[in-house]
């Protein structure tokens, strides 16, 4: 009876249901004996040592034979890593997709290595698995054969030393000064700052032996003062062609759950490059909340819940939560959140 009732939830949960479940139409039990779990087909087998300089490169593509239901309904799969013999208690979810292969660029590869532990430049051992699910949540999940990997990571440190300085900026011409961090190109480094209205140039170690100024986005050595409007921005410098860039550019946080609710203006988030994330501390209400970018009221850009834990979906539901304080971590190229009382 047991089994009966769990699987006329399962029915019920599907997108596409094969029969409606109420009392007037006969209910389709699935039949667990007939399930096809997914099998890994590439890769069986690996070691790859990652490199820096190719982040934006895929590192591999994975790929598994279809789930099996006995429904139309398409299975969401999850590609799982660990530590090798871990039995997966502490995995990353490396995508949760539909699709049936998925492609892995270096620098998530060697985000998740080290986040699990492994040292740069040593090889360490690890193990990948798919699981699918369908309908609910909580429906029977079906787990693929296990494969190991070996991996040689590199360093996460995305710090430069290159920062922006001037009347615009926080410590003004002083200093410290704003900190670039690297992006997936060589020699094209990215800062997230709020800035007044007043003057910035971007210079070498806090301070002037180098430093480039410009106009119309163009760098030059030494060169004139960037005048600038106050706002928050994304600041883009390319040092091989001698070229800056500052767009608008901000993450929040929008819902009844915090203090200026859906009408915002929204509870910045602000970016630390050691983690390659956005971050916020704050005190919420009862509510819900979103994550949405530059305050946007059309929310063009916006990310909620998936309906996994810990997992973020482009246009997602609104992820409840329970008054209290809470430090909220939120990678949108990952798509991956952690909520922590504080």
């Amino acid at each position: 009876m047991k089994n009966f009732i769990k699987y006329i939830s399962f029915a019920c949960a599907s997108v596409f249901a094969l029969s409606a479940c109420n009392d007037d139409e006969d209910i389709i039990q699935l039949d667990p004996s007939t399930f096809v779990a997914p099998v890994v087909e590439a890769p069986t087998s690996n070691s790859i040592v990652l490199l820096e300089e190719n982040a934006a490169s895929t590192a591999m593509t994975f790929k598994w034979s279809a789930a099996n239901y006995g429904v139309n309904t398409p299975p969401k799969y999850e590609l799982e890593i660990d530590l090798a013999g871990n039995n997966f208690e502490n995995a990353k979810t490396v995508t949760s997709t539909s699709a049936t292969t998925a492609d892995v660029t270096v620098k998530e590869l060697n985000l998740i290595s080290t986040d699990l532990g492994l040292e740069p430049f040593k090889e360490g051992e690890l193990e990948y698995r798919v699981v699918s699910t369908v309908g609910t949540p909580g429906s029977q999940p079906l787990i693929s054969n296990v494969y190991s990997l070996n991996v040689t990571p590199y360093p996460t440190d995305l710090s430069t030393n290159w920062g922006i300085v001037g009347s615009a900026t926080p410590n003004g011409w002083d200093g410290p000064d704003v900190p670039f961090w690297k992006t997936e190109t060589p020699n094209v480094f990215v800062a997230y700052t709020t800035l007044k209205d007043g003057d910035i140039k971007f210079r070498q170690d806090n301070k002037w032996e180098l430093d480039y100024g410009g106009t119309n986005g163009k760098l030059e050595k030494g060169g004139e003062n960037i005048a600038v409007k106050a706002g928050t921005y994304k600041v883009t410098i390319d040092l091989t062609n001698l070229t800056y860039k500052l767009e608008d550019y901000s993450w929040g946080l929008v819902g009844d759950a915090t203090a200026n609710g859906w009408e915002g203006p929204d509870e910045k988030l602000s970016y630390d490059g050691s983690i390659d994330s956005w971050v916020i501390t704050t005190t919420l209400k009862d509510g819900e909340y979103k994550f949405r970018l530059n305050n946007d009221p059309n929310y063009a850009v916006n990310f909620g819940g998936s309906g996994i834990e810990g997992i973020l979906k482009e246009g997602g539901d609104n992820i409840k939560i329970k008054a209290g304080k809470y430090k909220i971590i939120a990678n949108f190229t990952k798509k991956t959140y952690s909520v922590e009382a504080q």
